[in-house]
């Protein structure tokens, strides 16, 4: 390593540690660091690029505030009039051309780069051999009765793949154990047995190549899928990739990492060469008289069956993680590069998904928009209980199509960062050389967010709140008071705390809402006011330890309590590990298990299992005793979660008033540094909330309020504590979120309450804003007329009549509304009063989709305020103003409201306001029309009618002039 690098990685260590005594740093929340911005994945549709536009897209990312891109080379499912052009073979010399110039760009540009692991997904391509490509096993079955001599030739299975071997033939009576034949079929499938009495049943088991094809790639990229339970398939795929993406190159540049999407392989009896052999290493018994039980043939019995299957599917994810997941991990590694795995249970999964996930360098979940599908809870966990900072997620997947604009963005994601996810990468963001048409190619599934989205060029500061919101996530460790263990099977899943607000779970409470499949944990009882993790049997074992009256990880990550599936069956290990977690002092809740679930060291393992249960919940039954000490510590079966965390005098981290009715529009997440803690509180709801929240406090820290919408922080002057709690008042317009921050403080007075008694009109936003507090004075915004009644802590009282000073004043009268050229709208219309475009009786502007600008003059006859708000009132969907020609701010979500004073003169004033809608309407509007030329083209028209409803648009008003009054009141 060169010195120049060993000084930077000093450099960084030292700042890093003076960054930690520092504390949070307001800068770093400001102005975010790469880390903490948004990455998109850069569809390559077909396999289509252009150099040209390459740039372009790299320059406005970069613009936008995006740290990079993830290249994904893939087909384009949806293209039924075959516009988008078919592109070179991935990794072929022409894409390689390609990748290299997005890679010199990139690193130009200061942007980090990333690529998707295959043309399309699942590992695979045209390198790969048939002795590489998936394998599954297969059987066919032939009766025979005897005593006889039995000579016949045993047919294949149906659906064989092009190359296939032998791997047991299994003879299975109709009673009794079954009987591994030491005879082997002959090159012609003749088996020669002598049959003994009774019925039978001779199974051949076959391993087959399944010949699957990887699932969408770009026409000329198709090839076979890998095998993932071998290290060596895994090993070749990846060597040709990075091989030739360091061909006529001396390093990776911007490259930092290769992505492995979520597993889709058809589901089969997965198996692969040496299955028998790593079979006979794990568990220590031979695989083979068993193998029936995968063709759905009860073995020896029922419960003795479902044991082998779990001892099957618990192998194969075993043997996914570590020669697939983790191997791809040490093999990129190796080349200074790191794995971004989407490894949880979407798709097909085979996997113990936090297993999997933790053996990335950084796990990755996703959630959709208007969809089902959220599993960021999971990745979450799992870099919780593995060490690792970064969350990352595929956000914002679904089929809305151009229906959805950049706050409806921020109230999923927020949802999201509740969940845990503190790195988002945008899918999709589709590549669209300028031949593309307007709004272009588009990947079927996605949000359609790039440089054709016809608000593109007022996403900054969306992408900025994103990112502040990132940063403060990625600060410090999670704060969750339960750690649910979720068993071994696998595959398994951890169940999305919850999903899109759009739609309603078609799942009961009592099923995962992503997959609908069983809770693995009953964590009903613990209320809204707790987090959680889910932990699994590798980090049970290996890195869990009871110390300072908590389940301790190496990382610094401490739970309460340790929460147990509702099962008879146990592996003994984990119930050996839990006794010892107990007998040190841990609290654990569960029933009390009966076996083991496995038929590794069977009959005795099950003896193990009641011994140790007996020692360890004693006379707990669950009914009359509920709970039973055991060294140190207790075990509970069938008491409320709450209940035994209030007992052990844990309150709740965080509640807030109605919450627990079930409503979840106010969420929240907690992370803790050595010298903050940080609790992030959104409102997903398209209302505005006021609500009274209340925070576990941790002595002598202060509150304040850190806002990620525009990076400013306010000190938090309303608060009181009690009982070891903090309590305030949160305003919260529609889909917004706070950080209310924790640090330390002087301990100065401070507000407990505010009166007000009005009598002017109400608006909706908050009456009164503390702007300062200091010593014996308060300095007041106060935005409705009233009077106004002030109380600290120490029990000081102030008082201001305020009369009429604050003011709302609505604008009205004609607006001048121009629209752009060759868009099918008229240059300019005349609007009485301001109402949806979509009402307008002229098509070109009920059909419109882009920007239009209002222009309008307002005077000012008493004086320029020294704070004036202009609030828009309802836009569909972002606006940019300007304010006599000067520009006062891109405003994108609720409350459309900006502070113009800088920008006003006495006397009259102009103003323009520039909104931009969606690509929804013209879409439509073109399906309607006969003109020969439309003025839209995509790959997606088909996804639209002329029947599709119409999205409210434009400026809906009303527009008002809202004036505050700043002023001093004396605390007596």
């Amino acid at each position: 390593m060169k010195i120049k690098t060993l000084t930077a990685l000093l450099a960084s260590f030292l700042a890093g540690l003076s960054h930690a005594r520092a504390g949070l740093s307001e800068e770093d929340f400001r102005n975010p660091p790469a880390q903490a911005r948004p990455a998109v994945l850069w569809t390559w549709l077909n396999g289509h690029v252009e150099d040209k536009q390459i740039t372009r897209e790299l320059e406005e990312m970069k613009a936008k505030g995006i740290r990079g891109a993830i290249i994904w080379d893939l087909g384009a499912l949806t293209d039924p009039q075959k516009i988008i052009p078919h592109g070179p073979a991935f990794l072929g010399p022409e894409s390689l051309g390609h990748i290299h110039h997005a890679m010199d760009e990139a690193e130009r540009l200061g942007l980090e780069l990333g690529m998707v692991a295959a043309s399309s997904w699942n590992s695979g391509g045209p390198w790969i051999t048939p002795d590489d490509a998936s394998k599954k096993l297969l059987w066919s079955e032939v009766k025979v009765d005897g005593p006889r001599e039995f000579s016949g030739v045993l047919p294949l299975p149906e659906k064989v793949g092009s190359v296939f071997q032998e791997m047991a033939v299994i003879a299975v009576p109709e009673a009794g154990e079954t009987m591994v034949l030491d005879a082997k079929p002959d090159a012609d499938g003749r088996l020669a047995w002598s049959v003994p009495a009774g019925s039978w049943k001779i199974m051949r088991f076959i391993m087959s190549n399944t010949d699957e094809e990887l699932n969408c790639p770009s026409p000329n990229s198709s090839g076979p899928v890998i095998d993932h339970l071998s290290a060596k398939a895994t090993q070749a795929h990846l060597d040709h990739i990075l091989d030739r993406l360091l061909d006529g190159r001396k390093d990776f540049g911007p490259l930092t990492h290769l992505m492995l999407d979520s597993y889709e392989v058809r589901p089969a009896v997965d198996w692969t060469p040496d299955f028998l052999e790593s079979f006979q290493t794990a568990k220590g018994y031979d695989a083979r008289p068993w193998l029936p039980v995968l063709a759905g043939v009860t073995v020896a019995s029922p419960e003795l069956s479902k044991r082998f299957k779990h001892d099957y599917t618990k192998m194969v994810s075993d043997l996914m993680i570590k020669d697939h997941y983790a191997k791809s991990r040490e093999i990129l590694n190796a080349r200074g590069l790191k794995l971004l795995a989407e490894a949880g249970h979407g798709g097909y999964a085979r996997v113990d998904p936090l297993k999997a996930l933790g053996a990335a360098d950084i796990p990755m979940g996703e959630f959709w928009n208007n969809r089902k599908n959220w599993v960021t809870k999971e990745a979450a966990s799992a870099a919780h209980i593995y060490g690792k900072t970064l969350v990352n997620s595929e956000s914002l997947t679904g089929w809305q199509n151009w229906q959805e604009g950049p706050a409806a963005y921020k109230r999923l994601t927020d949802i999201a960062f509740c969940a845990g996810l503190n790195q988002i990468t945008f899918h999709t963001f589709a590549h669209n050389p300028p031949s593309a048409g307007l709004p272009g190619y588009a990947y079927h599934a996605g949000e359609h967010f790039n440089v054709n989205s016809t608000w593109w060029d007022q996403s900054a500061p969306m992408l900025a709140d994103m990112s502040r919101s990132s940063h403060l996530l990625q600060q410090g460790k999670f704060v969750a008071d339960v750690a649910a263990y979720y068993g071994d099977d696998a595959p398994n899943l951890v169940p999305a705390r919850r999903i899109s607000p759009t739609i309603e779970s078609q799942w009961e409470d009592d099923k995962c809402a992503h997959c609908g499949r069983d809770l693995p944990v009953d964590l009903s009882t613990l209320g809204n006011g707790y987090d959680h993790d889910y932990v699994n049997e590798e980090v049970l074992l290996g890195r869990m330890e009871f110390r300072g009256g908590k389940l301790m990880l190496p990382d610094g990550m401490g739970y309460r309590i340790l929460v147990l599936p509702n099962r008879e069956a146990i592996s003994p290990e984990v119930l050996e590990k839990i006794g010892a977690l107990v007998k040190a002092g841990a609290t654990v809740v569960g029933r009390k298990p009966e076996r083991s679930n496995s038929l590794r060291g069977y009959p005795e393992c099950d003896d193990r299992v009641r011994a140790l249960a007996a020692e360890i919940w004693g006379d707990c039954d669950g009914e009359k005793v509920r709970s039973h000490a055991y060294g140190k510590g207790r075990v509970f079966w069938n008491v409320p979660l709450d209940e035994i965390l209030e007992g052990m005098g844990v309150a709740p981290d965080f509640t807030v008033e109605g919450m627990e009715n079930g409503d979840r529009h106010i969420d929240y997440i907690h992370r803790a540094t050595e010298e903050e803690d940080i609790y992030f509180v959104s409102n997903s709801s398209v209302e505005r909330l006021r609500v009274n929240c209340s925070f576990r406090a941790v002595p002598g820290r202060v509150p304040s309020l850190w806002h990620p919408e525009d990076g400013s922080i306010t000190p938090c002057h309303l608060y009181e504590e009690s009982d070891g709690r903090v309590h305030l008042s949160l305003d919260l317009p529609p889909a917004s979120s706070v950080f209310v921050v924790f640090g330390a403080g002087e301990g100065k007075d401070h507000l407990v309450e505010i009166g007000r008694r009005t009598y002017g009109s109400d608006l909706s936003g908050p009456a009164v804003e503390i702007l300062s507090m200091d010593g014996g004075s308060l300095r007041v915004r106060a935005w409705l007329p009233g009077d106004y009644t002030f109380r600290t802590a120490k029990g000081r009282a102030g008082k201001h009549q305020q009369g009429e000073g604050a003011s709302v004043r609505e604008i009205t009268g004609n607006w001048e509304l121009l629209f752009p050229g060759n868009r099918g709208a008229p240059a300019s219309v005349t609007m009485g009063e301001l109402t949806d475009w979509t009402e307008h009786p002229d098509p070109g502007v009920r059909y419109f989709s882009g920007t239009a600008t209002y222009r309008k003059a307002f005077d000012l006859t008493a004086g320029i305020p020294k704070t004036l708000y202009l609030d828009l009132g309802t836009v569909r969907e972002v606006a940019t103003v300007k304010v006599n020609g000067k520009d006062a701010g891109i405003l994108w979500k609720q409350p459309y409201s900006a502070d113009i004073a800088p920008f006003l003169k006495a006397g009259s004033n102009s103003l323009e306001v520039s909104v931009t809608n969606l690509w929804n309407n013209r879409i439509v509007g073109d399906l309607q029309s006969d003109a020969d030329a439309d003025i839209t083209r995509t790959n997606l028209r088909n996804k639209f009618s002329a029947k599709s409803p119409l999205i409210p648009s434009g400026l809906i008003g009303p527009v008002t002039l809202r004036t505050p009054v700043d002023v001093d009141v004396k605390l007596e």
